[in-house]
């Protein structure tokens, strides 16, 4: 469904990334405000975008909302629950919730692992290491195990409150680990099918 705005100005080019749909753009359509009875000074900011036409509000200090949602979309998930938590992760980003983002990458984790062939009712670390011990996690990456271990149960388990580099960080490794268990081996199905099916 294609918005439509009625009379939006065309004021200073914004660049951004969109919320909603995630595409970087610079937009010049929208509308300003003016606090009543102040004369011409802007308090904010409305650019619509030109890909999906949905509004970003800007403040005069510059905030966000919504904000750019962190990491790209991954392709080729066949379980419905992993890619709904995937989302999920991602859209917190967009409103600075990254405990929340840590938490349900944490529960992402256990999803694929499930997924994969783990049993259900594991603890956490039972599933990222599942993950690691069959090979779902490429050598170079195991690091990370530790990192995940350690920032899903601090936000898990301790009176802490996760940054934008801690959902950030484990939002990356999640999206790498998508992209090689469903939306490689996809590609390569999707390759190896056009080939067959070549005369």
């Amino acid at each position: 469904m294609k918005l439509v705005w009625n009379n939006p100005e065309t004021m200073e080019p914004k660049g951004y990334g969109c919320g909603y749909c995630g595409k970087s753009l610079s937009s010049e359509k929208g509308y300003r405000a003016r606090q009543q009875g102040f004369g011409d000074r802007i308090y904010g900011w409305i650019y619509i975008c030109h890909f999906c036409h949905k509004p970003t509000f800007f403040d005069s200090e510059g905030e966000q909302t919504p904000g750019e949602t962190f990491g790209n979309s991954v392709s080729g998930i066949t379980e419905e629950n992993v890619a709904n938590l995937y989302k999920e992760a991602r859209d917190c980003t967009s409103i600075n919730a990254y405990t929340s983002a840590v938490l349900a990458c944490r529960k992402l984790l256990m999803h694929i692992a499930v997924d994969k062939g783990a049993k259900e009712g594991l603890k956490f670390i039972e599933y990222v290491e599942y993950l690691s011990k069959n090979n779902y996690i490429p050598p170079g990456a195991k690091n990370w195990v530790d990192i995940i271990r350690d920032k899903g149960n601090e936000a898990n388990h301790e009176i802490l409150i996760m940054n934008g580099d801690d959902a950030k960080d484990l939002l990356k490794f999640v999206e790498m680990l998508l992209k090689i268990i469903y939306e490689f081996p996809a590609d390569v199905e999707r390759r190896r099918n056009k080939q067959e099916s070549k005369p």
